[in-house]
């Protein structure tokens, strides 16, 4: 092997490194409006044509191909008009680029979208790999292997044959033939047990880093709870008593989505067009619960502006004002920030006074950030509403009126075979177990000091074996009392594993149209060694080195991961005994991963003076408003927690030479990948 040729290990390093940094720089360019316009089919054609008429590439790719391959063949989404993507969808979409919602930086702190937009990002770039480099094909294993359910290995090693079997054996099929037969899953193979268990660990683990290492997380909770209490699930469960399903249809869609406002009766008789008609069901709940959540943010205003030696009130004037401005002012005010080592609230104030940033004590200084961040998130609020509440015309009524229209063969052919109340009481049942799992507890060792304890990995490993029954009925009763809609689903399904396969012998990846596998291991390896070769030779050794050192990197990751596995098993056993109150942090590189771009996050300097800090600095850290909405007894300190978590993961290297080298060349690659079999016109 040449010096110049890249290893198989350096090879996947480099995938993972530009995977990584595409999915989310195209998931961040969706802040603008202009995003949905150039991402391609199923949208509305890129603004970029050929003359020959044909869509250009698509510039949210890797977006694309997750998309195109998996979710628009999901039966119904399938069956949705072109113009449903097209317009409304698109619409709206330009809708929430246009509301310019605010972002991090200005806020100095890691708000809910910026984490729930990063989590999103970190689970696509995993399911995105798989699609580009495919499953390796070995020889399929015994599924009725011993499998000790108390060892990391083992686990591990159940799950990579389930998956094996499940992308190049029958292991689907037989799997939905099974559960049409009985409610119990696991009773399948040693294997499948043991694999269930394996994804336990790793869903309980998000969950735990989404409600309780996240600063976020008691609030997240408090909004989940909010419209879990607004949901009127009495009077759904007696609407779908109705034994017509054409009648229960029409009730649910009364429920939620009909207006009853003097404009839509003005509307409905041509009197006016377009006129404001109010809200529906959905719709209010939607704003009931982002103005109780503003409400929050305004009673942190107040107590600002009551404060003796607050801000004077021609600082707050001027962070009113340019609440108001345009998205240019906006990004004008970051530029002015980052460049010249300022806050936002200083480059905010010098570009009207410069007095006034001047007279700003460091006190005053924090109450102005405190200030601006409430401001923006009320005012977020307020634009998220008018998005999809108040805006006219009701896009988000009519999509999911097409929504309805399309599932409704599916819903008849439910409501006739299942007992949906029983399964809508499932979901009421286990939300409120959610909700009250996440909430603090005591502890059983006895201790007396900090009486209370935030939730473990274990609790919520707990919450979904004391729940994973619900999911297990409602299948069985849909694949026994539904053949048709098995038969439909099954073929999705084994349709969307077959893009994780890799490509026959000799395809050489130039198959025309879009192939049913994966682009593949070694038409991926050849690409990315093209893109290397193609560098000059004066960049390539700090590259590969780069490269290498984010191998070692992931490496220590796998391992790090597998060891908090048998940890994790180990104290679900411990807590079964009330030996312990559980762990802090469970495995997953995704979770790293996600980490990573929050810890990357550019963040305003908390002092008029200063660079700007990074999310690692600030990622324990509530906005104000947000602190005042959750009890004390129901938090608990995410600081300390996130700090013990960073300290035991694997410090990740600088791989920004190269991002800055091969990352355009790579957006052109996915772009060739995701057009392949796409409309062209």
């Amino acid at each position: 092997m040449s010096s110049a040729t890249l290893s198989p290990q350096q090879l996947e390093a480099l995938l993972d490194i530009l995977v990584h940094h595409e999915t989310y720089s195209e998931v961040q360019t969706f802040k603008y409006p202009e995003a949905i316009e150039n991402y391609g089919y199923p949208f509305e054609s890129c603004a970029h044509k050929h003359k020959d008429g044909r869509s250009g590439k698509s510039l949210s790719p890797l977006l694309q191909l997750l998309f195109t391959r998996l979710v628009l063949p999901i039966p119904g989404v399938r069956d949705l008009p072109s113009k449903f993507w097209s317009s409304k969808f698109q619409c709206i979409m330009k809708r929430f680029g246009d509301a310019n919602l605010s972002d991090s930086y200005d806020k100095g702190t890691l708000g809910s979208r910026k984490r729930l937009a990063s989590a999103a990002s970190a689970i696509h770039e995993s399911v995105t790999r798989g699609l580009l480099s495919g499953v390796p094909n070995n020889k399929l294993p015994d599924l009725n292997d011993t499998y000790d359910l108390h060892k990391a290995e083992d686990l591990a090693r159940a799950w990579d044959g389930v998956v094996q079997h499940l992308v190049y054996g029958n292991l689907l099929d037989e799997l939905f033939n099974h559960l049409a037969k009985t409610t119990n899953l696991e009773s399948y193979s040693p294997a499948v047990n043991a694999a269930v268990d394996f994804a336990i660990i790793y869903i309980a683990t998000f969950l735990h880093h989404l409600f309780v290492l996240s600063a976020e997380g008691p609030y997240l909770l408090k909004l989940i709870d909010n419209v879990h209490g607004l949901i009127p699930y009495t009077v759904v469960s007696q609407t779908l008593r109705l034994g017509s399903a054409g009648t229960m249809i029409n009730a649910m869609i009364r429920l939620f989505l009909a207006k009853v406002s003097v404009g839509a009766i003005s509307n409905w008789l041509g009197f006016t067009q377009n006129a404001s008609d109010g809200m529906n069901l959905m719709q209010r709940v939607i704003s009931l619960v982002l103005e109780w959540d503003a409400g929050d943010f305004r009673k942190a205003i107040d107590s600002i502006k009551k404060s003796k030696e607050g801000p004077s009130q021609s600082h707050l004037d001027v962070i009113d004002e340019h609440i108001k401005s345009p998205t240019g002012e906006y990004e004008a005010a970051r530029g002015l920030s980052q460049n010249n080592n300022k806050s936002i609230i200083v480059a905010i104030l010098e570009t009207r006074d410069k007095s006034l940033a001047e007279s700003l004590t460091e006190a005053q200084h924090t109450q102005c950030l405190q200030y601006y961040s409430a401001q923006l998130a009320i005012r977020d609020r307020e634009k998220i509403t008018d998005v999809l509440c108040r805006q006219t015309p009701d896009l988000t009524t009519t999509m999911i009126r097409d929504g309805i229209s399309v599932f409704e063969p599916m819903i008849r052919a439910i409501h006739k075979n299942v007992e949906i109340r029983k399964h809508i009481s499932s979901v009421e049942s286990f939300l409120t177990d959610l909700i009250k799992t996440s909430k603090p507890k005591k502890r059983d060792n006895g201790k007396t000091q900090n009486s209370t304890v935030p939730p473990s990995v274990e609790d919520y490993i707990a919450l979904l074996k004391r729940n994973r029954q619900l999911a297990y009925d409602y299948l069985h009763e849909f694949a026994e009392g539904c053949p048709e809609l098995r038969k439909t689903w099954l073929e999705w399904a084994k349709g969307s594993l077959e893009f994780f396969r890799q490509p026959p012998p000799n395809s050489n990846g130039s198959t025309k149209g879009q192939s049913r596998c994966a682009f593949g291991t070694q038409e991926m390896n050849k690409a990315l060694q093209n893109l290397f070769d193609d560098l000059p030779e004066d960049k390539k050794g700090v590259v590969k080195a780069a490269i290498d050192s984010h191998a070692q990197y992931l490496s220590a990751l796998e391992n790090s991961s597998w060891a908090k596995v048998q940890k994790v098993i180990d104290g679900v056993d411990d807590q079964e005994k009330k030996e312990t109150n559980g762990n802090m942090s469970g495995p997953g590189v995704y979770i790293t991963r996600w980490h990573c771009l929050l810890d990357e996050t550019i963040v305003t300097p908390n002092t008029p003076r200063g660079p700007p800090r990074r999310g690692k600095d600030v990622k324990g850290v509530k906005a104000l408003g947000k602190t005042e909405a959750i009890a004390k007894s129901e938090s608990w300190d995410p600081n300390t927690l996130n700090q013990q978590d960073d300290q035991a993961r694997p410090e990740a290297p600088d791989i920004s030479i190269v991002v800055d080298a091969l990352a355009p060349q790579f957006k052109d690659l996915v772009a060739d990948i995701s057009s392949r079999g796409l409309p062209t016109k």
